[in-house]
């Protein structure tokens, strides 16, 4: 390897040393060259869904990802190579782990490093613990499970710093020449808050020359996960535009930035009964635009209107498709969520004692047309209605024929 190379330096790590999610981490040298060597359709899996499976599965840092960040920010870097998209999108599961644990609020360090300071505190406090182990096997799996601890919590808080402090030079990457790559150093600028400052002039110039709708709108819902108000007119400005894309991201930007008036319902229910088509440069949510607005529209009082559960139905009508599962969970969820709110004073005794809206969400899970969302059985139970299939088809008349 020569120093023009970004994986320069790689056999330097001691990864048998380290540990990710499946063990040793002697196997993450494989999965980087891989990833180099743009063998992206060889194998069942690309080398950047195996490497992010063993270094944050399902959103968890491991100890060896921290590792992995110089290597992935040169490659990031490196216009020689192809795909340098992958690379940023691994930084931002590195950062973060999985962004719908976050949104629509945004992602907060100060949790990560409280958590690790609670947690060192933690294992200074259980000496005791493991000096009580009746025998050294004991003690030494007592004092295996506060080490282990300890480094998982270091992980979280490592991993975010040292793609943190790489921004700087991942930021010129809003430039690069491919929409994909564009759009996800945007997203990966929007999960660190402390870096604002610099951060948002970089977007408001990015979202103002960019022409890809998604990737514009990636900027857009970028500064509103900042949360710097500063950016409130630029936001606006975008509000009332003739694409679609930039109208759902100034409104999801805009309830995040506290601002969430009748145009901004109003954009964001369009979206609900009729998302534009997902696309690689819109990677929040998994590219889910559903999925965004109507988390954005949850946490908005304004929103509790018959528009919005109108098109709450009309969206969950129009995704069946296989590939649409993700947009079908948030659409149901909100559903439930607003046709069952809190608890009832006086429980219905019946299905007919139900409103229109309740009926009809509760047929759609009676009938299958969507599954068993989430926060149905939460919804029904505390409403005193039945949550067995078989008892709910009885319930609304659907065992007898339909009713």
């Amino acid at each position: 390897m020569t120093d023009s190379d970004p994986l320069a330096g790689l056999r330097d790590v001691c990864w048998d040393q380290l540990q990710h999610s499946y063990g040793t981490a002697d196997d993450v040298p494989g999965h980087l060259l891989a990833m180099q060597a743009g063998s992206w359709e060889d194998g069942t899996y690309p080398p950047d869904a195996l490497l992010a499976n063993n270094i944050v599965h399902q959103g968890t840092r491991s100890q060896a990802a921290v590792y992995t960040v110089p290597f992935l920010v040169r490659m990031a870097l490196d216009a020689r190579l192809a795909d340098r998209h992958r690379f940023v999108s691994l930084l931002v599961a590195i950062a973060i782990g999985l962004d719908n644990n976050h949104l629509p609020g945004g992602y907060d360090p100060e949790e990560g490093r409280a958590g690790l300071a609670e947690v060192r505190g933690e294992a200074e406090e259980s000496a005791q613990w493991t000096a009580e182990a009746s025998d050294d096997e004991e003690r030494a799996r007592r004092r295996g499970i506060c080490e282990q601890s300890v480094i998982d919590a270091e992980a979280v808080v490592r991993c975010y710093e040292a793609v943190q402090e790489a921004l700087p030079d991942l930021a010129v990457l809003l430039t690069s020449d491919t929409p994909e790559l564009r759009a996800e150093t945007a997203n990966l600028l929007a999960w660190f808050p402390e870096c604002a400052g610099a951060s948002v002039p970089l977007l408001e110039a990015f979202v103002a020359r960019e022409t890809s709708p998604g990737a514009a709108a990636t900027g857009l819902v970028a500064l509103g996960l900042l949360g710097a108000r500063a950016s409130v007119p630029f936001v606006a400005s975008h509000l009332d535009s003739s694409v679609m894309e930039l109208r759902w991201g100034a409104a999801f930007a805009l309830t995040r930035l506290g601002i969430a008036g009748p145009a901004v319902v109003d954009a964001l229910t369009q979206v609900v009964a009729r998302p534009p088509e997902r696309t690689p440069t819109m990677p929040f949510l998994s590219g889910s635009y559903t999925g965004l607005a109507v988390l954005a529209l949850a946490g908005t009082p304004a929103a509790a209107t018959p528009r919005t559960v109108e098109a709450l139905f009309a969206g969950l009508a129009d995704c069946t498709a296989v590939e649409r599962y993700v947009d079908r969970s948030y659409l149901a969820d909100a559903l439930f969520t607003l046709a069952f709110p809190g608890e009832p004073t006086d429980p219905p005794r019946s299905f007919d004692e139900l409103g229109d809206v309740q009926q009809r969400a509760v047929r759609l899970v009676t009938e299958g047309h969507i599954g068993w969302p989430y926060m149905a059985t939460d919804a029904l139970g505390r409403w005193g209605i039945p949550t067995r299939h078989s008892e709910l088809l009885a319930y609304t008349g659907i065992a007898q024929g339909g009713g």
